[in-house]
């Protein structure tokens, strides 16, 4: 069996922490970096790996399209429909810039975000219709194509919005667009509720995931594991059968999975909930397919793990069972290898003010 396994937010970000795996019992996943290929690329966005799995250039993804598609609780979207992630954010000032703040699930309320949602139609009845598939992942439905360049979410949170504002031939309409949301949403009422309340205000919208398909998505794998929509949207385009994670049933079929409880942990840098989430797939996961690959039931394993900084690759060939001599590589270890060198110190304190030095 094959197994193409891609996990986002493996590798915490570096220059954060120098241990946070400290403590965890991984032997599954050490066993799998001693056997298998370790390669350590350059920095490159998830959407791009995951666009890769599937076949597809990144930049022309319809991502937006395709995480309406994977939608679990929404009707399927009509056919034919032009769509932008519309997903509701908190910006803030940090000295001179303007930083952006997603939501994690459960900090907004699906009521609060149907009032939002009805205030942005009263506004913007003539770009299209916004829905809220869940309360912080909402949509616009266009009634045409968006001709724009966007930058997806993920590229932007803790950053200055200022590097990241749309470009191309539509660019001034989407500029205004937001911020003009910006406006309706930091007056309403829900928005003063929240700060009066000491939460976060949702004071604006990120448009993002404009595009249309070159060619549709394919993969040669017969099951796509996974259960964020972006994934499970890819998977229903290309006509594959899709499913929640499962290592056994992954075990017997050639399979793509997306793992991404690691991914906005990592991203707000919860560390708690990061350990936590790595307990749970070396449990669920590295274990059994370390196991599976000792007992000769994986013949091919090829995982990716992108990071903030770095990407990993390990890749498991059915010859590498019987290298014996390749030992467990500890996961802790590999973390330090990635993180950036110390600063080295001068060795004499600079001179004083009025020195003559």
């Amino acid at each position: 069996m094959q197994i193409q396994l891609l996990i986002p937010g493996l590798l915490w970000p570096t220059a954060t922490l120098l241990g946070p795996a400290t403590g965890l019992p991984l032997d599954g996943l050490a066993a799998l970096l001693g056997r298998g290929r370790r390669q350590v690329r350059d920095f490159e966005p998830y959407d791009r790996q995951l666009a890769r799995l599937f076949g597809l250039d990144a930049d022309a993804m319809p991502m937006a399209m395709l995480r309406r598609l994977g939608e679990p609780e929404s009707p399927p979207p009509e056919a034919g429909g032009h769509w932008l992630c519309a997903d509701p954010v908190n910006l803030s000032f940090a000295r001179e810039h303007m930083l952006l703040q997603a939501f994690p699930e459960g900090e907004v309320d699906a009521e609060e975000a149907s009032e939002l949602v009805a205030a942005l139609n009263e506004i913007f009845a003539d770009l299209g219709r916004f829905e809220a598939c869940t309360p912080t992942r909402w949509y616009l439905h266009l009634d045409k194509p968006a001709r724009v360049t966007l930058y997806p979410l993920d590229d932007v949170i803790g950053r200055p919005v200022k590097h990241f504002l749309p470009e191309g031939e539509e660019a001034r309409l989407w500029q205004r667009t937001m911020n003009e949301a910006q406006i309706v949403l930091h007056n309403h009422a829900r928005s003063r509720a929240r700060e009066e309340a000491g939460l976060r205000a949702v004071n604006s919208i990120w448009l993002w995931g404009a595009g249309e398909f070159v060619r549709p998505p394919a993969t040669a794998a017969g099951l796509v594991q996974a259960e964020d929509p972006l994934s499970v949207g890819l998977a229903r385009a290309a006509g594959v059968r899709v499913s929640a994670p499962d290592v056994a049933s992954a075990l017997r079929q050639d399979t793509v999975v997306v793992l991404d409880s690691l991914r906005k942990p990592a991203q707000q840098l919860d560390l708690e909930a990061w350990r936590r989430s790595l307990e749970a797939l070396e449990r669920d996961w590295f274990a059994p397919l370390a196991e599976a690959f000792r007992a000769g039931r994986l013949t091919s394993l090829r995982l990716i793990a992108p990071g903030d900084r770095r990407t990993l690759e390990l890749e498991l060939r059915a010859a590498d069972r019987w290298k014996f001599w390749r030992k467990p590589h500890a996961f802790e270890a590999l973390l330090k290898s990635l993180a950036p060198a110390p600063m080295s110190l001068p060795d004499a304190p600079p001179p004083s003010p009025g020195s003559n030095r």
